[in-house]
């Protein structure tokens, strides 16, 4: 049997306790292996244990991550209570202020209503722009589409709401497989929910693999991927902005449907018209934002893609006010004509 592999059951058996010390550790591996560990206390994860035996390196939580996944903030928590209001997290707003932010929609009456509210209060035609010019076109993952995502902004922007959401969901679907397939080796003819949601957990994995390149484990490494994964959202904000992208994903967007016809934003109720609010023009913003979280996961492996939020220049003011002019030019005027000629559309 494998070192590693022995020490397996008392490794875990560690990670579960309430609180650990060093002097548990030790007693542990005194009792089952009849080995003296070496011990030194670690700030990764607000605290824990550097395990060191002949050359074997462990990484032990002073905590168990269910008590970190309970009380420490991460975006993950956030996005699951945003979940319900079908909103993945702006990544260019501040946590504090976000999860303030969604805090109070849940609490007002009509939550969803003034969530459609909210997003159109936060984002702009120039944020968009913003976007669009410093991150998607850069993007590997997207850059195949940035026709269809130029003329989609513009389309939202002149009031052709319907156009720019429908055309942005075969997009993201495509951005999130170009995603998978060039970092992390997916299928690329995948349509599968299932199979982009592991996918996306396998990327998560593996960049928080590169944090830690000392260690051969660390908390649910050979015994539970969900611990694992919680594990790296604690020990690194990337991990944790890209596994909110997954609960979005899987608990929203991609969420199986079954037989309800009802929920404020999901491709297959969207695309199929099943939901009454498909048309529901906050949607874009909704689906503008899922691409958001392509590219911040992109941005950790092509330099290319900023990392952070870079802010609204002068250039994205000026594309910005030339599809502006263009939408009070035309916005207004098409749709009180298409009114004169009896087409009841809006």
């Amino acid at each position: 049997m494998p070192d590693l592999e022995k020490f397996l059951p008392t490794l875990k058996r560690l990670s579960k306790l309430d609180k650990l010390s060093e002097n548990e550790i030790s007693n542990q591996f005194r009792r089952n292996h009849s080995v003296e560990p070496v011990i030194s206390k670690s700030e990764l994860c607000y605290a824990s244990f550097e395990v060191k035996i002949d050359d074997l390196n462990f990484l032990l939580t002073e905590r168990p991550i269910s008590y970190l996944n309970r009380h420490w903030g991460r975006c993950s928590n956030i996005q699951s209570h945003a979940n319900s209001l079908g909103i993945a997290l702006p990544l260019y707003i501040g946590v504090g202020t976000l999860s303030s932010a969604i805090h109070e929609i849940k609490r007002c009456e009509n939550p969803l209503e003034n969530s459609n509210k909210w997003l159109f209060e936060n984002f702009s035609l120039e944020i968009a722009i913003a976007y669009f010019n410093k991150y998607f076109i850069k993007s590997e993952s997207l850059k195949n589409y940035k026709t269809i995502i130029f003329e989609a902004i513009e389309a939202f922007y002149l009031g052709y709401d319907h156009i720019s959401i429908m055309s942005l969901f075969p997009v993201f679907e495509g951005g999130l497989r170009n995603l998978l397939v060039k970092f992390c080796d997916g299928d690329n003819t995948n349509t599968s929910a299932d199979r982009f949601e592991k996918e996306i957990r396998k990327l998560i994995i593996t960049w928080g693999v590169r944090q830690l390149p000392n260690f051969d484990w660390h908390p649910g490494k050979g015994y539970d991927i969900e611990t694992e994964v919680d594990f790296f959202t604690h020990l690194n904000p990337q991990c944790d902005v890209i596994n909110s992208t997954r609960f979005f994903f899987k608990n929203v967007i991609y969420k199986p449907t079954g037989g309800i016809n009802e929920g404020s934003f999901n491709r297959h109720l969207t695309l199929h018209l099943l939901n009454q609010d498909f048309n529901e023009p906050s949607n874009f913003v909704r689906i503008f934002l899922a691409l958001t979280h392509l590219t911040f996961a992109e941005s950790l492996m092509n330099n290319n893609v900023p990392f952070f939020w870079e802010g609204v220049d002068d250039n994205d003011r000026r594309i910005a006010s030339f599809i502006s002019t263009s939408g009070d030019a035309i916005f207004g005027m098409r749709r009180k004509e298409i009114s004169k000629l009896g087409l009841k559309l809006y």
